[in-house]
């Protein structure tokens, strides 16, 4: 159950290797702010292929060692475009992820310990934060 919102850890990647896959992207960390390092340096961001009934619109896999992940989340519409959420560790911690205009850059924000349902105020945050 969420108690109190916590302020995000943010990590900004850069899309690398563009137009190299029709259906994935990969992403380079650039900046990590406000805590240390939640994720991978490399991310994987590829389109849903309808293989799950949640159906999420992307899923995310990290890089471990020289080999991607099994699927860690789905990303699923949050209502405001180009802002998809998620969950890390079974709905332990909440993750947010802001893709620019050309999703060449994105901004993933992780609320460390804190998950909810209700999403209107930590997207308030996130879709008002700097601009990307």
């Amino acid at each position: 159950m969420a108690t109190q919102q916590k302020k995000p850890v943010t990590h900004v990647y850069k899309e690398i290797n563009e137009g190299k896959f029709k259906g994935v992207k990969h992403y380079e960390l650039k900046e990590v702010i406000n805590g240390t390092l939640q994720l991978t340096e490399l991310i994987n961001i590829s389109k849903d292929r309808n293989c799950a009934q949640s159906m999420p619109e992307y899923w995310l896999k990290i890089r471990n060692d020289n080999k991607w992940s099994k699927c860690i989340t789905g990303l699923f519409k949050t209502g405001i475009n180009y802002i998809y959420k998620g969950d890390l560790q079974r709905k332990k911690h909440l993750i947010l992820f802001k893709f620019s205009t050309d999703a060449k850059t994105l901004k993933v924000f992780v609320f460390k310990d804190f998950y909810t349902r209700d999403l209107s105020n930590v997207l308030l945050l996130i879709n008002h934060s700097a601009k990307i």
